[in-house]
């Protein structure tokens, strides 16, 4: 386990590293999604203003669509472009296109549109609490033992809330499309998580007006969290369109303003949690889960994040009698998609909140209701799938030990007796599942490449972007390390759909997980083939050189899940995590501080130890943000037009980060991208109820909500 430094960590730092904005072609104009400023509606009319002269810009609809007006997702139920209703604000009705920004903003500016509008339900708990809002499939685990409540049992019930929550990447959506008449071509290049996805959508909007679609990412990524999975498909689909019409290429990049109005979410959740506990052992015998997700306007990959989050719901915990009901409902705002964490954070904010509040109704530490019920091994989860390992009651130990819980546990109750502020300390414990959910990784079938050069330069080829989260360089230290190579003669080309085979996208923690896995095999392979030093192989037999190999991912045949029922291997692979936080809560002004968190993970090995941190570090202060400030307050509606009042953490709010990593001598990476996104909302929940007393079933735990709790009980 190295940590050498990041592959592009120099050019970064000296800004010679290219972002979407910075490439510039000949000839290119610039782009604009023009989008809804309506709720609910159908469009009767647009006036565009008569001061511009409309020859001089590039204007597409839905008519101008040679293709279908259908955007690929696994639900594939959203258009590219607006025909007549309008189902969200934000939605985008056309594509328009001028050599001047300058000019462009101002006739954009001036456009109308008239519309008939409707009924819009765009109140996050107004859709969640209203039934008939649900659409799509429902998912159901049921696992019920007809075991009746005895009447000693103790019953716990509550409901849990989640609101949005922006991606914040530092980089906005791009792209630049380019359009070749000769050879009715397109050429993308942009900020994005899934090149391959892309490539179908863009293939999707232009039908057979285009022969061949490759799709590259810019050198550098600022950023996704998800955010760039889904929403490139729409933006390419446009920028393309428009480069097509315009036979100049064609690049928008959004302002934030925009972005954060138009671009998918965190999923809004409500989770309802009822469980009956044995007061004398301390055993939960029965739960039951009403787990929903608002998904926004249109269904697109609301369902994926929905089973992962069903998946998730029940925590780390062995619980024998369960049912779990998990749906999407629908409401007139975007679309929500992909976030770190993916469904799972919205599920561990509730059964980590929900053991804290039977911990109460029970009188007892919520640590020991923890040990009494955690997953171990040979136990099984509710799909039945059987634990094989006791990593995640070693997390719990290990971060207990190294926080000293037991002792701040008496210690801030005491202080609290006699302090107007308050301290508290919360824990947590979570999971997460690795690579694609059920039987996904069977149906990418992801494929690998790599060549070696004349000069036994190693090149690697996948489809899997480096956008900051250090991939690039972890994917070149493993096959490196695997291989015995030198680490600066190995190296992952920039994804491009016409040189990289179809690897997968770059989500579901599955990129060192399945990808890097995937290419340690490939280099045992070549490895077994030269039998010895790789350098001294190329010279002796340099006229086989360059050579190319590739390989395909196998699935474990006894890896089995029901997508119907859900039971089964959800995941063949989990990460474990568990933590305690420390709050200090000011009564006079309702503000909670987190001061320390402790965290210690089993992800395997961590391929590169500097990497591996630095993103916990960042999983943990976005999920701070999740917990404690992140929220959008237009009452009306989810989104607005920037930073202004969406409060981010900041440097100065960053707590003391304690992290360990433990299991280190597995015999390969797990996934750790979403793990650190999972755990710290509830932590910090319960940190404040330790505090403070008060149960607070609802997130972020602005001061706002945090006095209008205590003014409501009062």
């Amino acid at each position: 386990m190295r940590s050498p430094r990041k592959v592009d960590a120099r050019s970064k730092i000296n800004g010679s590293h290219k972002f979407i904005d910075d490439y510039i072609f000949p000839d290119m104009i610039y782009g604009y999604l023009y989008y809804a400023r309506c709720h609910h509606g159908y469009i009767r009319k647009i006036t565009f203003p008569e001061e511009f002269d409309l020859k001089n810009f590039i204007i597409i609809d839905y008519k101008d669509i040679p293709g279908r007006n259908i955007v690929p997702e696994p639900e594939p139920d959203q258009p590219f472009l607006v025909e007549n209703e309008v189902y969200h604000y934000g939605q985008i009705i056309m594509g328009i296109a001028h050599p001047n920004k300058a000019i462009l903003k101002q006739f954009v500016e001036k456009i109308e549109i008239e519309y008939e509008e409707l009924t819009a339900l765009t109140d996050i708990k107004e859709c969640l609490e209203d039934e008939s809002n649900a659409f799509g499939r429902e998912i159901i685990i049921d696992q019920r033992q007809s075991l009746e409540p005895r009447s000693e049992w103790i019953k716990t019930s509550a409901v849990y809330y989640t609101a949005h929550q922006e991606q914040a990447y530092l980089e906005t959506q791009g792209m630049i499309a380019i359009y070749n008449q000769d050879q009715r071509s397109i050429y993308v290049l942009g900020t994005m998580q899934c090149p391959y996805f892309v490539k179908e959508a863009v293939e999707m909007i232009m039908g057979d007006k285009i022969t061949e679609v490759v799709i590259e990412t810019a050198e550098g990524i600022g950023g996704a969290f998800g955010g760039k999975e889904d929403f490139p498909n729409i933006l390419a689909g446009v920028a393309s369109l428009l480069a097509y019409k315009a036979e100049k290429p064609v690049k928008i990049v959004l302002e934030r303003s925009d972005d954060i109005v138009i671009t998918t979410k965190r999923h809004p959740s409500r989770v309802e949690i009822e469980t009956y506990t044995d007061p004398v052992t301390n055993k939960i015998r029965k739960l039951k889960i009403d787990y929903r997700l608002d998904a926004g306007g249109y269904l697109t990959l609301s369902p994926v994040v929905l089973s992962r989050g069903v998946l998730h719901s029940f925590g780390g915990y062995n619980i024998r009698d369960v049912f779990i009901h998990g749906r999407l409902l629908r409401s007139n705002t975007p679309s929500n998609g992909a976030f770190r964490g993916f469904g799972a954070p919205q599920a561990f904010f509730a059964i980590e909140s929900h053991i804290d509040k039977i911990a109460g109704d029970l009188k007892i530490d919520p640590l020991e209701l923890r040990m009494k019920n955690i997953l171990q091994k040979d136990d099984r989860m509710p799909t039945t799938q059987i634990i094989r390992e006791d990593h995640i009651l070693d997390c719990l130990n290990r971060v207990i030990e190294k926080s000293d819980y037991k002792q701040k546990y008496i210690e801030f109750q005491e202080y609290n007796q006699h302090h107007d502020n308050k301290k508290g300390i919360g824990i947590s414990i979570c999971f997460h599942g690795g690579g694609y959910t059920g039987n996904g990784e069977k149906v990418l079938q992801s494929k690998v490449k790599m060549t070696i050069e004349k000069d036994a330069a190693v090149n690697i080829y996948v489809a899997n972007t480096d956008m900051g989260q250090g991939a690039h360089t972890t994917l070149a230290q493993m096959v490196s390390e695997t291989l015995d190579h030198p680490l600066n003669k190995t190296r992952v080309v920039i994804p491009n759909t016409s040189k990289t085979p179809n690897s997968g996208p770059t989500v579901a923690s599955r990129t060192i997980y399945i990808i890097g896995n995937l290419l340690c095999d490939l280099s045992l392979q070549i490895k077994k083939e030269i039998q010895g030093n790789l350098d001294e192989y190329v010279r002796s037999h340099n006229t086989l050189f360059p050579k190319e190999y590739s390989r395909c991912f196998t699935p474990d045949p006894t890896v089995v899940f029901d997508d119907k029922t859900y039971l089964g291997t959800g995941y063949k692979d989990y990460s474990w995590a568990a933590c305690v936080c420390e709050v200090f809560y000011q009564t006079s002004i309702f503000k909670l501080d987190l001061k320390k968190i402790w965290t210690v993970l089993d992800i395997g090995i961590p391929v590169n130890p500097k990497i591996a941190e630095g993103q916990v570090e960042g999983g943990l202060l976005q999920a701070m943000g999740y917990a404690l400030t992140e929220y959008f307050y237009k009452p009306d509606f989810g989104r607005m037009h920037g930073f202004t009042d969406y409060i981010l953490p900041t440097t100065l709010d960053t707590p003391e980060m304690d992290i360990e990593f433990i299991h280190t001598d597995s015999d390969f990476a797990k996934g750790l991208g979403e793990i650190p996104m999972n755990y710290p909302a509830p932590a910090i929940r319960n940190a404040f109820h330790h505090a403070t007393g008060i149960f607070i079933d609802e997130i972020p735990l602005t001061p706002e909500r945090i006095y209008e709790n205590i003014k409501g009980k009062s």
